[in-house]
């Protein structure tokens, strides 16, 4: 990379960056941690199930059981950062055999239920009519796609295939600009998408791994631009965006 470059334009290398805000249209349950028979979902997704679901992608036929993830986001045609809700209700619900006709876990006269009880945390569907910026409840994340991919208003997430409605917004500022200097994206961000440094953040726990649900980050790239009168856009490039167009590092 050339010394005196501090600014790349995203689109000269035809890549577009979106801001989406996403609404459940079912409940939503993975373990982000299991403790005695207690499963529980944080308001969090992770960028690789967002990407593979935008993509339309479930996964590809490969020998033995072990995901192959930077084999398939090498063939996609946009790539996530993680989301996050502010405000995404969540509800308990006891799990274990069912009685269709009692609808009820066990008959009243069992001193025993096997299997045992347990309980496990789901995030509750939500809806919206239209797109809302300032919406606590969606999920957002932000989006960047190659070659003049049109990303879908509907997808599907999770083992389950649950529904969910996705509100789109282009960021017209398509130049990213390095910074050696502290930022805090506006996003959520994947450790190992950062090109820089990590000085600070708090750690959410989720497969495949933990990301970062706020961050701050040091020598490296971002984009940013006005959100409404108090806030505004802070995109962190991921590196994998960097690579695809030749740069790695802010140096």
């Amino acid at each position: 990379m050339s010394d005196i470059l501090d600014k790349i334009n995203l689109s000269e290398h035809n890549i577009q960056t979106f801001y989406g805000c996403l609404f459940l249209h079912d409940f939503l349950w993975f373990s982000s941690s299991e403790i005695s028979r207690i499963s529980t979902t944080i308001p969090v997704i992770h960028n690789y199930a967002l990407t593979y679901a935008i993509n339309q992608f479930s996964y590809a036929i490969y020998q033995g059981n072990t995901p192959r993830y930077f084999e398939d986001l090498e063939k996609f045609s946009c790539y996530s950062t993680p989301a996050r809700s502010f405000a995404s209700r969540r509800e308990s619900i006891m799990y274990n055999a069912i009685d269709d006709l009692r609808q009820t876990p066990g008959r009243d006269t069992d001193k025993y239920n096997s299997p045992k009880y347990g309980f496990k945390t789901v995030l509750v569907p939500e809806f919206a009519s239209r797109f809302e910026k300032e919406n606590p409840i969606a999920f957002k994340f932000y989006l960047f796609t190659f070659n003049g991919f049109i990303p879908p208003s509907v997808v599907r997430l999770g083992k389950k295939n649950i529904p969910a409605r996705i509100y789109w917004e282009q960021i017209q500022s398509s130049t990213a600009q390095f910074s050696p200097d502290e930022k805090s994206p506006s996003h959520p961000v994947n450790p190992l998408d950062v090109n820089g440094e990590i000085t600070g953040g708090i750690i959410s726990k989720i497969p495949p791994h933990s990301f970062y649900r706020y961050a701050s980050i040091k020598n490296d790239w971002f984009i940013e631009q006005k959100k409404d009168k108090s806030e505004k856009h802070i995109i962190q490039i991921p590196k994998r965006i960097l690579q695809r167009m030749g740069l790695t590092n802010g140096s």
